[in-house]
């Protein structure tokens, strides 16, 4: 469909669309960085403390409560190289959680100025439309006055 021909209709669905595409794209692709994350962080921990981690799975649950900041305490690092694997998988987490939150909420501001953009358009838009149809009325207006004082004159005159 060319622009041109495009309903305000249309385009207000395909944005709507469109955001629930980016949404889903967004949290998939943040969910499976979060896996990423634990799961590398799990393979080092069951690599560097394999004595307080002793299967994968353990240790993946340990990375995925440190990468998510949730951290029950359950299962804990013990060896300063596991703590230093802590450390690191937390500091990591917590930043993505900065980022992703930075991101998310720069994302929405720039949507709400687009938003408001978009309406502020739309409000001058009518507004000239109706400063235009007030000069139109004046006008005839005007033009009637002026055939009725031309008819008076004449009248006058005659």
């Amino acid at each position: 469909m060319v622009d041109s021909q495009r309903s305000p209709r249309d385009s207000l669905v395909e944005r709507r669309v469109q955001r629930i595409i980016n949404a889903r794209s967004v949290t998939i692709g943040l969910a499976m960085t979060f896996v990423g994350l634990a799961a590398a962080g799990a393979a080092v921990m069951r690599l560097v403390d394999s004595h307080n981690f002793p299967s994968f799975w353990l240790a993946v649950w340990w990375a995925l409560q440190t990468v998510t900041t949730v951290g029950y305490g359950d299962v804990v690092p013990k060896t300063v190289s596991g703590r230093i694997v802590g450390g690191v998988e937390m500091v990591i987490g917590v930043a993505f959680i900065a980022f992703v939150t930075a991101g998310v909420t720069s994302a929405v501001v720039q949507r709400g100025e687009a938003e408001a953009e978009e309406a502020n358009r739309e409000r001058d838009a009518q507004n000239t439309q109706a400063v235009i149809d007030a000069v139109t009325q004046t006008r005839d207006l005007v033009a009637a006055l002026a055939e009725r004082v031309g008819r008076l004159e004449s009248k006058i005159g005659g």
